[in-house]
């Protein structure tokens, strides 16, 4: 029995285009960082996200290309996770066609678009699209690798909207402490070499 290896694509869909923003009170960069991240319309389905991408590799290597993804009915493309309220994908497909799949998403430049109506904005080509970059954050063999890795993303995200620098488990807790070691060295107003040398810093 031979066994199909795939790859899963961890990927990230931005929306650079400031015209379409949802519209904030406050302008500032976290406005900014939170509107380039902004969710994704439920009209994105996993269904129609998989067709988008065969369709984007028919139309850029022809029938090979779509041969690569499993013949016609390109069985080869999953979308195994799909959050519109991250705007976070994953997408299995064979080993052999990861690169056309992740060039594919290079050159896929719309999703589908509901405002707060429920209705769909009309753009000048006649479609109801939102511009949008998909960004490929990793490749991985499984989908455990890929799932931890849109877990770290997503964190490091608040955290970088939050303002915080992220110190780890234990960052509160080590961080009290060397603030407790700083304010007894800065009482003395004498620094003692060798406590610094044995000081750990967590920098993670």
């Amino acid at each position: 029995m031979v066994r199909l290896k795939n790859r899963y694509l961890l990927v990230d869909i931005l929306y650079p285009d400031s015209s379409t923003w949802p519209s904030t009170k406050t302008a500032g960069p976290q406005s900014t960082q939170l509107s380039i991240h902004s969710p994704t319309s439920d009209a994105l389905t996993p269904g129609l996200l998989a067709k988008m991408v065969r369709e984007e590799v028919g139309e850029m290597y022809g029938d090979w290309g779509v041969g690569k993804l499993g013949g016609a009915s390109a069985t080869g493309i999953h979308i195994k996770y799909l959050s519109p309220a991250t705007s976070t994908a994953i997408i299995r497909c064979p080993r052999a066609a990861f690169r056309l799949v992740w060039s594919a998403l290079t050159y896929m430049t719309h999703v589908p678009a509901v405002d707060g109506a429920g209705a769909g904005i009309r753009r000048p080509n006649g479609g109801r699209e939102r511009p949008c970059v998909f960004r490929v954050l990793r490749v991985s063999g499984t989908m455990r690798r890929a799932e931890e890795e849109a877990i770290r993303r997503a964190r490091r995200e608040i955290v970088r909207v939050r303002g915080v620098e992220e110190e780890g488990v234990l960052g509160d807790l080590l961080g009290g402490v060397v603030q407790k070691e700083a304010n007894a060295v800065s009482a003395k107003g004498v620094v003692d070499e060798s406590e610094d040398e044995g000081m750990l810093v967590d920098e993670d």
